[in-house]
């Protein structure tokens, strides 16, 4: 057999029958591995390190309050923490947590292409509540990023890669392969997927089979993050096309989509038909029924402003005295009927921009009540609500930029101008420090899977017509 570079691949003795199956003696693996980049792991963060030759790098998701644990993995509930040691001490290269869906996956992604050992990543744990980062993570390796630097296809809120090269992110993309976890929670679990994935012959664990493929062909990539973009979740999408200039220091080539390309074809022959019909009927009849509706919206939301500000007010008088003290109740925000205009002659585009800050200006009066309302309650000490605030005094200040550009006539630009002034100085008066934890990871939010402060804002897509008169 050794004569003829042979082997028994396999034997069985049945009925004194020995079987024997023969074949050729298989040639000795020889497995490229090379040495991570000189700085590697070139960002710091919440992980362990393991054996740098090692193919497997392990993610676990991180359900905890945010803003309040150390960058120690050692901090980690420990649970999440068992995880992370035992993909370690199996064989695991690096093995930590995550818990953002943006700045969390652009340190995985620099420490990862730091080493072309690394071809799995292995992602467990439960799902991060309000982040959805393990489907941020599964949608960037399956479908990469958009022309604005956003995760396509993920559920996240703020899937934004700002602060890392285009060219790290490609390399992330081509260099591992997922083996997905999600959900799961068993240290046995996690260690049998490190074991097999540095097996040298595939192996079959769950629906995958694994084995250590050697090093990504290339050599591994030295980045940190930019710094450029520190807190992402407070950009608005209509502020990246911006951003993004001053990051690449040109213009971002942004692709419309189709519909976008159609749309002043579209629009041209919705106006050569609106020539044909009788002037000024049906426009009326569209404008009188777009008030209606908005106006519908603006009561609904001031009724349940006025609900959840009479509860907060309630709780806060059965609180004892020094407690009520330190609580307050704060001044409610009202909703001021607007001042008469004296009429002055408008044109058809007049009308329609006139109509659309209008519009706007009732929606974001009840979305003011509404976040005062959280501010007398359990958000007044979370993070959400800041956010929330940050982002609505962005709008407010392009609302007012668009207004002075547009071809509202001047009385009521002057109105609509104060009434923006008004907003913004309560909008300012709410918190604004993002840095506390979420009360609702906290423990403390009893509302439910969702957040009224954020879903305040959102309320804001239900006034989709007229259309904005600005591109």
């Amino acid at each position: 057999m050794a004569e003829r570079d042979s082997e028994i691949l396999q034997m069985d003795s049945e009925d004194g029958v020995l079987t024997a199956i023969i074949g050729k003696e298989a040639p000795a693996i020889v497995m490229l591995k090379v040495s991570p980049v000189a700085d590697y792991p070139t960002e710091p963060g919440c992980f362990l390190r393991g054996n740098d030759y090692s193919p497997v790098a392990v993610v676990v998701l991180l359900n905890a309050p945010y803003g309040t644990l150390p960058p120690e993995v050692q901090n980690a509930p420990p649970e999440i923490e068992k995880l992370a040691r035992v993909a370690v001490e199996t064989g695991a290269a690096l093995a930590g947590t995550l818990q953002t869906e943006n700045i969390g996956i652009e340190k995985i992604v620099c420490n990862v292409v730091g080493n072309p050992n690394i071809r799995y990543l292995v992602l467990c744990g439960e799902e991060v509540h309000g982040h959805n980062s393990g489907t941020a993570v599964k949608a960037l390796l399956a479908n990469g990023i958009n022309e604005k630097r956003t995760i396509s296809g993920s559920e996240a809120v703020t899937p934004y890669l700002f602060n890392i090269p285009l060219e790290a992110i490609e390399r992330f993309r081509e260099q591992v392969a997922l083996v997905d976890l999600v959900g799961e929670m068993d240290p046995a679990v996690i260690a049998k997927a490190v074991w097999s994935c540095y097996q040298e012959k595939p192996t079959p664990f769950k629906d995958y089979m694994l084995h250590d493929p050697g090093a990504y062909s290339e050599a591994g990539i030295s980045c940190t993050l930019t710094g450029k973009v520190k807190h992402p979740e407070e950009i608005e999408e209509w502020e990246i096309n911006d951003l993004l200039k001053k990051i690449e220091g040109e213009e971002a080539p942004v692709k419309p989509p189709a519909a976008v390309k159609d749309e002043p074809i579209a629009r041209l022959e919705e106006v050569q038909l609106e020539k044909k019909r009788e002037p000024g009927v049906i426009d009326q009849q569209k404008l009188v029924a777009v008030g209606k509706s908005l106006a519908k919206i603006a009561e609904g939301l001031n009724e349940i402003a006025k609900i959840l500000m009479g509860e907060a007010a309630e709780r806060v008088a059965e609180l004892p005295g020094e407690e009520r003290v330190k609580v307050g109740v704060r001044p409610r925000i009202e909703v001021e009927a607007p001042p008469v205009v004296e009429e002055v002659p408008q044109t058809e585009a007049q009308e329609m921009a006139t109509l659309y800050f209008a519009n706007q200006l009732k929606g974001f009066s009840g979305v003011l009540a509404a976040l005062e309302a959280c501010d007398q309650d359990i958000c007044h000490d979370g993070c959400t609500l800041p956010n929330v605030a940050i982002s609505v005094i962005k709008r407010l200040s392009k609302l007012q930029k668009d207004l002075d550009a547009s071809s509202v006539v001047e009385p009521r630009k002057q109105v609509m101008t104060a009434h923006i002034a008004d907003f913004l100085t309560k909008a300012r008066a709410l918190p604004q420090d993002v840095d506390r934890p979420c009360q609702k990871t906290a423990g403390n939010c009893k509302i439910g899977s969702g957040c009224f402060a954020s879903g305040a804002l959102k309320m804001m897509k239900l006034i989709t017509e007229p259309p904005s008169p600005t591109p």
